[in-house]
């Protein structure tokens, strides 16, 4: 059965898929901060900030969401102060699409723009889950096993390896998914399932499987159990290399964000 000879079940306008997105975001971030040793989670007036010490360098997973703009700008001399005591040399916020303003602010503040990538959801009735081609399933993959397909996606080195932020990760929330090619793992990726929503991270395929269609009918794998699961909601942000991945699955796109960094000592 194809996307388009499909009735939704239900309607998820713009606002709620937007608001999946970013509740799904807040969670993982809340999860990954239990995911190494000396990793720890700070929250203030609305403010969520995930430090990861293990990984200093790495603004990705030393991320800040918030609610408010206002208060998220005057947290800031708080946040660069805790950052800092933590020995986190670089740390991002995440700017949702159409606020222009806290963007503004952080520029002012010291912080540069470091990527804008794309919100991107979909009801996943509106998705063709149906398989493509046949895949080769991982019985019981791990977090290192996923971190360290994404090391070998992104040309990440052993010293900088990303398997050392999940090294004690634990969230029974989120399902780990990976598909072997040639009896080697060739893509991984993290579907989290809360309220509804499956919010995916970490899709990756390593360099040699890439353009094969892998990591896609990973997804529709992870998106049929999702479904089985009672989630009515796929989310995730997207780069510009993934997002006509995500497209072509029937994800739609609702704007960039600005992940605003700051850098010790810049």
């Amino acid at each position: 059965m194809t996307a388009s000879s499909r009735t939704p079940s239900q309607h998820f306008d713009e606002p709620t898929l937007r608001a999946r997105q970013l509740a799904s975001q807040r969670g993982f971030f809340a999860a990954m901060a239990g995911g190494a040793p000396d990793s720890r989670l700070f929250e203030l007036d609305g403010c969520q900030a995930t430090l990861v010490p293990v990984r200093p360098w790495f603004s990705i997973f030393n991320p800040v969401v918030y609610r408010d703009g206002g208060a998220l700008l005057a947290a800031l001399p708080r946040l660069a102060a805790d950052y800092e005591a933590a020995g986190v040399n670089a740390w991002t916020v995440w700017v949702p699409p159409g606020d222009e303003e806290t963007a503004r602010g952080l520029e002012a503040a010291g912080h540069r723009l470091d990527s804008q990538p794309m919100l991107m959801a979909a009801a996943i009735d509106e998705i063709d889950v149906e398989p493509r081609i046949e895949l080769d399933l991982h019985e019981s993959p791990t977090w290192e096993l996923i971190a360290r397909c994404n090391d070998r996606a992104y040309g990440v080195l052993e010293p900088w390896s990303m398997a050392a932020v999940f090294s004690a990760m634990d969230d029974p929330a989120t399902r780990l998914y990976a598909a072997r090619r040639e009896g080697e793992v060739a893509a991984g990726l993290l579907a989290r399932e809360l309220d509804g929503d499956c919010y995916f991270w970490f899709v990756a395929t390593v360099p040699e499987a890439q353009r094969s269609g892998l990591a896609a009918e990973l997804m529709r794998h992870a998106l049929r159990k999702a479904s089985e699961h009672g989630c009515e909601t796929a989310t995730l942000e997207a780069t510009k290399a993934g997002e006509p991945v995500y497209a072509r699955l029937g994800f739609g796109s609702f704007g960039r964000y600005g992940m605003w960094e700051r850098r010790q000592g810049a």
